[in-house]
């Protein structure tokens, strides 16, 4: 079996260079690419961002109490 990084890694290598050969005949093709790659990014990071759960802060907190909870005081 192909490890899955290997097949990941070779699939972005061949992205990256058909677009350069595309670049090469279509230069306005490439930058709008560029721009709507880059937009998408920052979408996709700017949605992430907003998506954390209000919940997350009480589950630290309790794994923060069971955690002082379990551990024995010093010289026990």
């Amino acid at each position: 079996m192909i490890p899955r990084w290997l097949v990941r890694s070779a699939v972005t290598v061949l992205a990256i260079l058909l677009f350069a050969f595309s670049a090469w005949e279509f230069p306005v093709l490439a930058v709008l690419v560029a721009v709507l790659g880059g937009l998408s990014g920052l979408l996709f990071l700017v949605t992430r961002a907003r998506r954390v759960s209000p919940l997350l802060h009480e589950e630290e907190r309790g794994k923060h109490e069971r955690f002082l909870r379990d551990v024995p005081p010093p010289g026990a």
